[in-house]
């Protein structure tokens, strides 16, 4: 496979299987996450419920489904067939032995409250990013990036970040050198992801529609280089809520949770600059590199927390009169910018301010720049590759 990289994730994976009877990979659709499995991990039985006649078998008995099949078993977006789950509970708990299920998912497990259930004290459950920078390069994993600051050299100049923003990193854009394959991928994927997927993970009463028009009023506020809140969208609170939920179970969003120090409320983003880039449209101008920048920085941060077994929740924050700091990671301020170097003192201002409010001894510009500058007030100017 030309195109085959290894994933960051793995040490984690093989951790987990060593301890838990049961490991999860979640993701977005088509981001690796059986590759990684069957390619990458090597585990010789794997059965996806893509196929019609294995998803038709487990509906029609899950237990009787899992005894024609040998262990470690890998079971390719199970959430389709929600019985399963129950069914390796019942076998987990007859013999407790580790590494014996490896499940994907292209939507949350954890949607279903009986699911969860079923899940609980027998899973260790992981989170596989669009691929990184260093992933798409081959570089190795560094463990010691995944912290707001750290001492280690940038291993990328920011051309290469560029580059990625109209891909992003879903596989097969990203390899493609072909504009339109890419933007036909885009689009028969977010049809899928929207006729399908989010279907199934909305339940009732589910219209498309809705889906199709969030999704467009989102692209139209990102190009603006402004971030997605309630208050960008025409549909009422409490639909838009659930349909902002449910692109979010099946990874195209991710949301932000505020500060407690924050006068703003929940922000969403899309999880991949491809998708974003492919919603937005048009040509790149400052408000689409500024949205494209944040969503790369922060799949990047997130990525390296995850894959060095540090899960983080980054906060959004934003004063009652400031721009907004974009987010907030072990009480760092951190602010994404596309300013030139002559022009960065507004977006110190507002780091400035979180600093004051939040009492931090640091914050970070990262900025569109090559380069690492440590500013007299604290603040570090580092370009948008320093976790990567």
């Amino acid at each position: 496979m030309p195109h085959l990289r290894n994933r960051h994730l793995l040490s984690q994976i093989q951790k987990s299987a060593r301890f838990w009877p049961v490991t999860g990979v979640l993701g977005l659709r088509q981001c690796g996450k059986s590759t990684l499995l069957n390619a990458i991990l090597k585990l010789p039985n794997q059965v996806t419920l893509d196929d019609q006649d294995a998803l038709e078998d487990a509906q029609i008995s899950a237990k009787n489904f899992l005894a024609k099949l040998d262990t470690p078993l890998v079971i390719d977006e199970v959430q389709k067939v929600p019985a399963l789950f129950d069914a390796i509970k019942y076998n987990v708990d007859r013999n407790r032995e580790p590494g014996k299920y490896f499940l994907t998912g292209s939507s949350s497990f954890s949607a279903k409250i009986g699911i969860r259930e079923s899940l609980t004290g027998r899973i260790g459950l992981h989170y596989l990013y669009p691929l990184t920078l260093a992933e798409a390069h081959r570089k190795d994993f560094s463990t010691k990036r995944a912290a707001a600051l750290h001492s280690e050299k940038c291993r990328f100049p920011q051309a290469q970040a560029f580059e990625q923003l109209a891909s992003g990193g879903l596989p097969m854009p990203l390899f493609t050198r072909n504009p339109e394959e890419r933007r036909s991928f885009f689009t028969n994927w977010l049809e899928t992801s929207i006729i399908r997927d989010a279907a199934r993970a909305h339940g009732a009463r589910y219209n498309p529609d809705i889906a199709w028009s969030v999704l467009r009023q989102m692209g139209t506020v990102l190009a603006e280089g402004e971030i997605p809140t309630l208050k960008h969208f025409k549909q009422g609170s409490r639909s838009l809520r659930k349909y902002l939920q449910t692109l979010e179970d099946i990874f195209l969003l991710q949301k932000l949770n505020p500060h407690d120090a924050s006068v703003a409320h929940e922000v969403w983003l899309p999880t991949d600059t491809g998708i974003a880039a492919h919603l937005m449209g048009g040509t790149m101008g400052e408000g689409r590199s500024l949205s494209l920048g944040r969503i790369f920085v922060l799949k990047e941060i997130r990525a390296v927390a995850e894959y060095s077994g540090k899960r983080i929740q980054p906060l959004y924050y934003k004063s009652a009169r400031g721009s907004p700091v974009d987010l907030i990671w072990s009480g760092i301020p951190i602010k994404i910018s596309v300013s030139s170097k002559s022009q960065v003192a507004y977006d110190e201002r507002a780091l400035s301010a979180a600093m004051n409010r939040l009492k931090a001894k640091a914050a970070l510009l990262a900025w569109a720049h090559d380069g690492i500058e440590l500013d007299k007030h604290g603040i570090s100017h580092v370009p948008w590759t320093f976790w990567s």
